[in-house]
């Protein structure tokens, strides 16, 4: 079964790692689903680039249920960015929603 939310984490890797810069916040909100020391990494990195990517690994590692909680993450944190992108926000229809998944 194809999950949505993750497809679209994994189908704009690199424009979420070029653009995010709420990256602490959206780490923060993940903080139980990652490993500390994976958390500290984030942290300690200079750059959002460099957050973001140490972020992937952790969002890779955890596979799908990790990615689909960044997802609403990103959507809570960087809606404008989350929108640009094709994420669907809540208050959508949900035939609209089914149509978008169809059509990718």
């Amino acid at each position: 079964m194809s999950n949505y939310e993750a497809e679209f984490v994994d189908r704009n890797r690199a424009a979420l790692i070029q653009r995010v810069t709420a990256v602490m916040p959206i780490a923060d909100e993940l903080k139980n689903k990652i490993h500390d020391e994976t958390y500290a990494e984030i942290k300690e990195e200079k750059t959002n680039q460099g957050k973001m990517r140490k972020l992937y690994e952790a969002l890779n590692a955890g596979g799908d249920r990790v990615k689909t909680d960044f997802y609403y993450a990103l959507r809570n944190n960087e809606l404008y960015l989350f929108k640009d992108l094709g994420g669907v926000t809540a208050n959508r229809d949900e035939t609209d929603v089914n149509m978008e998944r169809i059509l990718q």
